[in-house]
């Protein structure tokens, strides 16, 4: 229908080259907890709200921790935890006077030290929740007595308690099985929700960490390109550190990740949680802040970025008379570094801990073996797709490609240039190769090549003395020719050799 004369706007969209978010300020966590609902994804901004939605446990300690330190969202999915936590009698218990009752929710390290001597109920006594780091107020002795904050009673029998007696009790944390986590990272997959990768909140080994290995590559084939942070397994109670170490190693040789998408933290030790204990966790959460608090190229190993924060003390570790002394050290760091997992280690002269690097379960030799390369083309693939997609049944002139594509390169090339301004690489170029036949193949071939930033891992500083007045000398070489010998600073004339 012809229209009346006059100005009709019509606004153009998608000419800025603006991409969407890749979820890089976004990170599910999938874990046991006391409450909330199997495999419903909570999202989570404020580390006061997960008590309470989620209760107690290693997912609810993994997402405080990741909020607290690192900010951004969190999308937390429960798991069921069908297999118990258990309650053990250790340390110096040589009798039952004293047992330790409950459903385990959550790692606690208990101790029952009597202060005043007598039966029931005439004796005291002091408990920690973290093996003695802090504890409680004096307390009487009675039949029961429920440990505030915990789901836990200590029972004390009939009988006379003697002063100074020690009761220790160590408290696992429930865990899930392999099949109810993987139910609850298919439902994360499935869900329509940007993160950057998925950290599952509890010990595993090379069966757990093959099958995020599988799913990263099935999330790949989607278009989805997360990684996952898993947790090696913790020192055993009296476990050496070359013993431990010895048995990581052993573990991850088997483990090949196709995906190259799996990073596994190792260390473990103890930590300031939210409630002003110490006690032993995996490190992988404050690793998680780490990262979600920093851009895609930055290595999580910067020194400039401080230690890692609540950390206190890695396990193993000896208890003596002036606390906790860690028998690990850099050389534990160096190796299980070189063989896949990411670890913390010590800096002389500095205090705390520091990550190595962000080291994915990969080769040595992969481009993919420190987590900055692996974030940086994860962010450049995604958005230099997002960039081609309206491409896809495009009209082309198969005697001028370069020139019929030369707006839908602009826009591919567009993130790229935004991710260099950025500093998050180097460069980036998009570009078609020459000689293809697109109108017998109906495909194109459209090449992407990042240059992603360097790292220093070693500084090699070289340092020595020197003498301003051998600096002074002019250069040892002689103008023989002029008779001037550059080694003294005389002429021939004036020289011993040459003067009257």
């Amino acid at each position: 229908m012809t229209r009346l004369p006059g100005v009709y706007p019509q606004i153009a969209d998608n000419q800025l080259g603006m991409s969407a978010g890749i979820g890089a300020d976004r990170r599910a966590i999938v874990g046991v907890c006391s409450a909330g609902e199997a495999n419903q994804v909570y999202t989570l901004t404020n580390p006061s709200t997960a008590t309470r939605l989620l209760g107690r446990g290693p997912l609810t300690d993994a997402v405080i921790t990741q909020l607290s330190q690192g900010g951004g969202t969190v999308y937390a999915v429960p798991v069921a935890g069908s297999l118990a936590g258990q309650v053990t009698a250790a340390g110096t218990n040589a009798d039952a006077n004293v047992t330790l009752s409950g459903t385990a929710r959550e790692a606690l390290d208990v101790m029952v030290k009597i202060t005043k001597a007598g039966a029931v109920g005439t004796a005291e006594f002091v408990y920690s929740l973290d093996g003695g780091d802090t504890f409680g107020p004096v307390t009487a002795t009675s039949a029961e007595y429920a440990l505030p904050g915990t789901p836990h009673r200590l029972v004390f029998a009939a009988g006379d308690y003697a002063l100074g007696k020690i009761y220790r009790f160590d408290v696992s944390a429930p865990q899930a099985s392999m099949t109810d986590v993987e139910r609850a990272l298919r439902v994360l997959l499935d869900s329509p929700r940007q993160f950057e990768y998925v950290h599952v909140a509890q010990p595993g080994d090379v069966a757990l960490w093959t099958m995020l290995d599988v799913l990263a590559g099935e999330a790949e084939a989607q278009y989805r390109y997360p990684f996952f942070m898993a947790e090696a397994p913790a020192p055993t109670p009296g476990e050496s550190a070359d013993a431990w170490a010895n048995r990581l190693l052993a573990m991850i040789t088997p483990f090949v990740s196709n995906s190259k998408r799996v990073l596994i933290v190792a260390s473990w030790g103890e930590v300031l949680t939210q409630d002003g204990l110490q006690q032993t966790r995996n490190w992988a959460a404050q690793f998680g802040a780490r990262v979600s608090s920093s851009p895609v190229q930055e290595n999580p190993g910067w020194v400039q970025r401080g230690r890692i924060p609540t950390v206190l003390v890695h396990a193993p570790f000896t208890e003596g008379d002036y606390g906790k002394a860690s028998t690990y050290n850099n050389g534990h760091a160096q190796t299980l570094e070189a063989a896949g997992y990411t670890v913390a280690y010590t800096q002389a002269g500095l205090p705390g801990y520091y990550w190595v690097e962000g080291r994915m379960a990969v080769p040595a030799e992969s481009d993919f073996s420190i987590l900055p390369n692996r974030r940086v083309m994860d962010k450049a693939v995604t958005l230099a797709r997002k960039a081609l997609l309206p491409g896809v049944q495009e009209t082309v002139d198969p005697a001028d490609l370069q020139a019929s594509l030369a707006h839908r390169l602009a826009k591919a090339q567009a993130p790229l240039n935004s991710m260099r301004m950025a500093g998050e690489i180097s460069s980036g170029r998009v570009v078609i190769p020459p000689g293809q036949d697109v109108l017998s193949t109906r495909r194109l071939i459209v090449q992407v090549r990042v240059v992603p930033m360097g790292y220093t891992r070693e500084i090699v500083m070289d340092i020595g003395f020197e003498n301003p007045a051998l600096l002074a000398l002019p250069d040892a070489s002689a103008d023989t020719e002029s008779g001037t010998s550059t080694a003294t600073g005389l002429s021939g004339a004036d020289s011993t050799e040459g003067g009257e």
